[in-house]
């Protein structure tokens, strides 16, 4: 299963998501799970938050080697499945490229949460990018408990 997480710049959520859902199928040892993650306005040169950083060597992973990147039909073709973080993200992505609407899905469905935005954390304290990230961890466990073989 590839999955491709998208978000605004690519520093946060997106990158969370899927250093988070590597880690989660590795630790499983469960095969065949990629993930990949773009931005909406993405820039290279936006560094990647330091809590970010922190939050996600707490989970024993890293955003080493990230480069933000803005989403791309050929990223949204590589996919399995097209998570963006916001239902405003998912208008975008589906005004541009409607071809992918059946592989489309809110964070929040995968996670079984209905279509609730996940909020961005960007410029806040720890506390709120420990909050983010332990609600992706959450809604990815609950999505591999369903969808995992």
């Amino acid at each position: 299963m590839k999955v491709l997480f998208v978000c605004t710049g690519n520093t946060c959520r997106s990158l969370m998501a899927e250093r988070l859902l590597l880690k989660l199928a590795a630790d499983k040892g469960l095969t065949g799970w990629e993930s990949r993650s773009a931005g909406m306005a993405a820039e290279r040169y936006f560094p990647v938050p330091g809590g970010v950083k922190r939050m996600l060597a707490e989970r024993g992973t890293n955003a080493d080697g990230h480069t933000p990147q803005l989403v791309s039909r050929e990223l949204l073709a590589w996919a399995d499945l097209v998570a963006p973080m916001t239902a405003g993200h998912r208008e975008a992505l589906l005004d541009e490229y409607p071809e992918f609407t059946s592989k489309t899905k809110l964070f929040s469905e995968l996670a079984g949460r209905g279509e609730a935005d996940v909020a961005d954390p960007i410029g806040q304290p720890d506390d709120v990018y420990r909050k983010c990230r332990d609600e992706l961890q959450s809604g990815l466990e609950a999505y591999l408990r369903n969808h995992a073989p």
